[in-house]
């Protein structure tokens, strides 16, 4: 077997688990307790744990090429991977439980979370307890750390804008003032000033390291493994690809209608264009940063600010014909897109 066979081989293998594991276990779920139970949780999708489930499962127990082989790597990151492992399977069951007894879903909920917080917790432990090099020997490495920041706030001012065009162009109104901010009570007295500090300090900040876990569990998987697997065949045909693989992923979460886009042909679509032009941004993070926390983190806080804006901002009155992750948003993201893609970086073999 020659080397692109072998690593056609271990992409298929890789594949046929991800979907089968994640599909499988939605539908099992929904087939027993019925789609609205399930999508009425609160939890975040176990799914999102699989991709780097499964690509820790066969790097650390079945590649042995892998870096973080068992019987190779021995450092202390080798215990966060580890965790995520259990992680995965001890929220699995947990939430099993919580669709079986949805009456009592928010004690699942607070529970869920604090698994979450947890091994966010423990990164930061190991890495204090953990000798230099021992995370990049991993494939865990945070590099060009000001330039992760750049692209968070990118992100950032995006939405921003995107939120503002959608005002400016009248698709959809001011949501007003809330009487709560993440269940905060606010006086109407200070509601912008306490809504621009929570922002920050809870939607950019908060949310997406309390979350680190579940966008870890696609970023690892998709731009982690599956993008160095793929990246034979050039930066940009590898990014690409994965971007339509993981747009094909979501395609159920679509059809349940509990995704952005409509549950429809033209909203598969819309999803499919989305989530090529997103992974190839996501992609070209982890190209230009040569880090996978940098990836996660922008993943959360792509989700925690536009849900922020929906709620807090602006709510377009058509999902599709709208600024955000509408036809018109699309535009602006493929503009981005073009522009990065002109990037040298691309071109080169590291």
């Amino acid at each position: 077997m020659n080397k692109i066979d072998f690593k056609i081989r271990r992409i298929l293998i890789f594949c046929l688990l991800v979907f089968g594991l994640s599909w499988g276990f939605d539908w099992i779920v929904i087939h027993f307790t019925g789609a609205d139970v399930y999508g009425n949780l609160g939890m975040n999708p176990w799914g999102m744990l699989v991709p780097a489930f499964v690509a820790l499962i066969l790097q650390i127990f079945f590649f042995k090429d892998s870096k973080i082989y068992y019987r190779v790597y021995k450092e202390k990151p080798r215990w966060i991977l580890f965790a995520f492992l259990l992680l995965t399977i001890f929220y699995g069951i947990l939430v099993i439980i919580a669709a079986a007894q949805p009456e009592s879903k928010r004690i699942f909920q607070g529970v869920g979370s604090l698994l979450f917080t947890l091994w966010t917790l423990l990164i930061f432990f190991i890495n204090g307890q953990s000798k230099q090099g021992a995370f990049e020997r991993a494939g865990l490495g945070l590099s060009n750390v000001k330039t992760g920041q750049l692209f968070i706030g990118g992100i950032v001012f995006f939405f921003i804008v995107q939120a503002g065009l959608n005002l400016l162009f009248d698709f959809g109104d001011f949501a007003g003032m809330a009487r709560r901010i993440y269940g905060l009570p606010i006086p109407s007295v200070i509601y912008i000033p306490a809504l621009l500090v929570l922002f920050i300090t809870v939607t950019v900040i908060g949310i997406p390291l309390s979350g680190l876990a579940a966008v870890f569990g696609e970023e690892y998987g998709w731009r982690g493994f599956l993008q160095s697997e793929l990246i034979h065949l050039g930066k940009i045909k590898a990014v690409l690809l994965i971007g339509i693989i993981w747009g094909i992923w979501h395609f159920p979460v679509i059809l349940r209608g509990v995704h952005t886009y409509p549950p429809t042909f033209w909203g598969l679509l819309l999803g499919l264009i989305f989530f090529i032009l997103w992974g190839m941004v996501q992609g070209y993070a982890v190209i230009k940063t040569g880090s996978i926390w940098i990836a996660a983190f922008m993943h959360g806080v792509v989700n925690s600010v536009y849900s922020f804006m929906l709620v807090y901002v602006v709510k377009p009155d058509d999902k599709v014909f709208s600024f955000g992750l509408g036809i018109y948003g699309l535009i602006c993201l493929l503009m981005i897109v073009a522009f990065i893609i002109r990037e040298p970086i691309w071109k080169t073999s590291n």
